[in-house]
Parts: structure tokens; C-alpha cells; sequence
């Protein structure tokens, strides 16, 4: 069976034509699942029994299940898929609306020294209809966001194409009909990846994880996303902005004691970007245990046995 999350509007549209059903059930299928959350076509009262039974034989609507959930009111959710991996994503409460915080991968493959979501191996990308299964698992215990950000586990630029797939659906009037502007990329620094955002001109905001001001320092730290230098780095944001039309980029810090937060790597970062005219978004660094800080602090990633997060929401 095919998950349901993988069609676009017009895809159904084409699905039900094939069927010999009108356009306007596409709407009413949509307003479902993206509006009341439907889980279940059976309960979809508006269309008839055929219908029902005919989407219920193709279409697979329940998934992602969540397993368990932690937190309140910032809640973590663990999903998992029919293939049985799982993924984590968060919902973030911002006064009277949402943020939800999803992943782009089961696990991730750039190794970043600080983050915890390195501790598993990678194993694949997630699908666009699997991304937008992660809003939809969620919506059905709270409500629709209003503001999705791509910082959960996995490299968003690694999985661009279904990453915006997703942004997509999300921006559809038919779906969620969000603002581009209210959806934020997080990558690691995928200069490629960078570039093609930029020129796709979705709208959406970019964040960039730095975290060093020193290519030998961001190698230490960010060994797959070291490939490309701090300069090539920086050169491909300055292409974002001119591209979309000034939009400025996030530039994430995870500030950790005494390796990145001296007062000369401050005024180094000030002068990398500052020219930018960016944001800087100073985010505390968060250790699992003592010996991944030591390891930090001393420079020896393979020493370390356990791991820390950056703060973010994987």
C-alpha cells in the first residue's frame, strides 16, 4: 500500500479522475486529513461508501504511530514507520501557536562532534510523504503549526529533494497553507545544497550551523561539513541572500566552554559575519555526560563514549 502523505493535490486529483470521481472530492479528501486529521476514510462522512473503500485498498492513512512522547510543554515524540525505524521530531508551544521541529533522515551521516543526533548510524532518507506524516502524527495530539522548522535529526540538505517536497505540501492552500516564511531550513553547511535553495527562491529561511571560526577548529568539530571551507561557507550564503531578494540567514553557535567561546572568537565570528548583515543565534551547548565535554575540551572525539545534543530540537 502506498502512503497517502506521498500525493500531492493534483496527484489525487488525477488518482480519483482515473476512478471516475470529480475533481472537487480531491478537496474534500484534503480537508480531511490535512485540516480535521482524519486517520481513517471510513470516518471521511462526506464522500461515499465505494470511495471510502476504494482509497482504504490503495492508501495507507495511520502512519507514523508514536511510540512514546516526553516533555511538557516542549514535547519530543518518537515515531516509527511500517519499515520500523524511527525518528524523532517536537512540538515547541510559542504563546497560543505551535512550532513543530521535524526531521529529514533516520539518523545522520555528518558526525558532528556536539550532536546527539550522531550517536545512531544513518540509515536513509525519509520520503516527503514520511515528513509530512510527522506533522500530521503530531497535529492529531495538538493542533496545525504555525511554524515548521527542518532541525530535527538528519542533514535537510542531504534529502533536498524531498525536503521540498514537503515544503511544498505544507505551503499548499489545499494543506496546511503556510506561509514559506514560517518554514526554516537548518543545514550543517551543504554549500550545493545552499546554492540550489537559493535558487529554487522558495521563501523559506535558512539557518546555518557554524560553530567555529576556524576551518581546523569547524573540521575538529563538524567533520562533514568541513569539506567545504568557512570562506566557501559564507560565499554560498551571501548567494542565498542576493538570490531570494536580501533575505538575511540564521547563523547557529553552539557555544561550549573553552573551545568555542573565548572573547577573540567572538570578535573573529563579529568579523565573518558581519558584513552579512545576518542573525547570530547564540544556542547553549548541552552535555550527556562528562566525558563527551573533556573530549570536547581536549580536542578527542574518539575518546569520547557518549554524546551531547546542540540544544536544537533532535
Amino acid at each position: 500500500m502506498e502512503l497517502f502523505y506521498e500525493l500531492s493535490h493534483q496527484q489525487l486529483v488525477q488518482w480519483l479522475a482515473d476512478c471516475g470521481e470529480p475533481r472537487y472530492r480531491a478537496d474534500q479528501i484534503f480537508e480531511w486529513v490535512y485540516h480535521h486529521g482524519a486517520a481513517d476514510f471510513a470516518k471521511m462522512t462526506t464522500l461515499p461508501s465505494p470511495l471510502q473503500q476504494a482509497l482504504a485498498a490503495r492508501f495507507e492513512l495511520d502512519w507514523p504511530h508514536i511510540v512514546k512522547s516526553t516533555g511538557q510543554p516542549t514535547t519530543k515524540y518518537l515515531l516509527e514507520y511500517p519499515d520500523k525505524v524511527q525518528v524523532e521530531c517536537v512540538s515547541i508551544p510559542m504563546g497560543t501557536y505551535y512550532t513543530f521541529c521535524l526531521s529529514s533522515q533516520v539518523g545522520c551521516a555528518m558526525g558532528c562532534l556536539f550532536c546527539a543526533s550522531a550517536l545512531g548510524s544513518f540509515e536513509r532518507n525519509l520520503t516527503a510523504g514520511e515528513i509530512v506524516g510527522q506533522q500530521l502524527a503530531v497535529q492529531r495530539v495538538i493542533h496545525r503549526p504555525r511554524n515548521i522548522v527542518f532541525m530535527g535529526v538528519g542533514e535537510p540538505l542531504a534529502n533536498l529533494d524531498n525536503v521540498v517536497a514537503a515544503i511544498r505540501r505544507f505551503t499548499d492552500p489545499h494543506t496546511l497553507d503556510l506561509s514559506p516564511g514560517h518554514i526554516t531550513v537548518s543545514t550543517a553547511g551543504i554549500v550545493p545544497g545552499i546554492r540550489r535553495l537559493a535558487d529554487m527562491n522558495l521563501g523559506v529561511e535558512l539557518a546555518v550551523s557554524l560553530n567555529a571560526v576556524t576551518d581546523s577548529q569547524r573540521q575538529q568539530l563538524m567533520p562533514g561539513a568541513a569539506r567545504w571551507s568557512i570562506a566557501e561557507l559564507l560565499t554560498a550564503c551571501r548567494y542565498f541572500t542576493r538570490r531570494t531578494g536580501g533575505q538575511p540567514v540564521t547563523f547557529e553557535y553552539v557555544l561550549m566552554a573553552d573551545v568555542n567561546d573565548s572573547l577573540e572568537q567572538a570578535d573573529h565570528l563579529a568579523e565573518l559575519v558581519g558584513d552579512l548583515r545576518h542573525h547570530v543565534n547564540i544556542i547553549p551547548f548541552n552535555a550527556v555526560g562528562h566525558q563527551r565535554q573533556r573530549a570536547l575540551q581536549q580536542g578527542d572525539a574518539g575518546r569520547c563514549s557518549l554524546w551531547s545534543t546542540s540544544g536544537g530540537c533532535g
